[in-house]
């Protein structure tokens, strides 16, 4: 989509989106570049609209209307991924900042207590709802005594430890910012633009 936006194929061409990805895979002079990813990309071609946090690329969940999510990538330490606590359905614009960001925060410790176990985050829904039993089977399984509280203790420590890491690798509340255009260009058909900027959602990690 940045390459399209650059001007260098028209939106829905997908013979060319075909010969892109071709070019990455021989490793052609333009396959390197664009192989480096959207954020690189972007500065290269000088596309005003690159949809990336902390250089990582934003998949489809628009931050403008699935704002939960959205905070979720903000704060994550790895950028944008929104597998770090997706909550796309909520009605967010129907909630307090309060609500918006408990619900995020409570995503983000989950997904971080599944990924350290191994579990599919498609299976959330369920393993949401019994992270009491799951942590009987862990128990059981490898003859632990772990408490209940096992699990979500899991999830804050992992989310303690990545915050950590990333500060002192010098990263800054500055980097938790969405591109600008995200703020200023509404999203068909809702109108929205994003609500929240890095330093509204500094609360979310210190609540871990």
């Amino acid at each position: 989509a940045v390459l399209m936006d650059a001007g260098l194929a028209k939106f829905g061409d997908v013979a060319w989106m075909k010969s892109a990805l071709d070019e990455i895979r021989r490793g052609t002079e333009n396959g390197k570049l664009w192989a480096r990813g959207t954020a690189r990309m972007g500065a290269h071609y000088k596309v005003s609209r690159v949809p990336v946090i902390k250089k990582q690329a934003i998949s489809a969940y628009d931050p403008r209307v699935i704002e939960a999510t959205g905070i979720s990538m903000m704060v994550s330490a790895q950028g944008a991924d929104h597998t770090v606590g997706n909550v796309p359905r909520l009605k967010t614009r129907q909630m307090s900042n309060e609500e918006i960001f408990a619900a995020s925060l409570k995503a983000q410790i989950t997904s971080a207590a599944q990924d350290s176990l191994g579990m599919c985050l498609f299976g959330r829904t369920v393993n949401d709802k019994e992270t009491a039993f799951i942590v009987e089977m862990i128990n059981n399984a490898v003859g632990t005594n772990l408490p209940a509280e096992f699990y979500m203790d899991l999830g804050r420590d992992v989310l303690r430890y990545e915050h950590e890491f990333n500060k002192q690798a010098g990263f800054g509340v500055a980097d938790d910012e969405l591109p600008n255009f995200f703020y200023n260009e509404p999203l068909a058909p809702s109108s929205n633009v994003a609500r929240f900027h890095a330093n509204d959602v500094q609360g979310t990690p210190k609540q871990v």
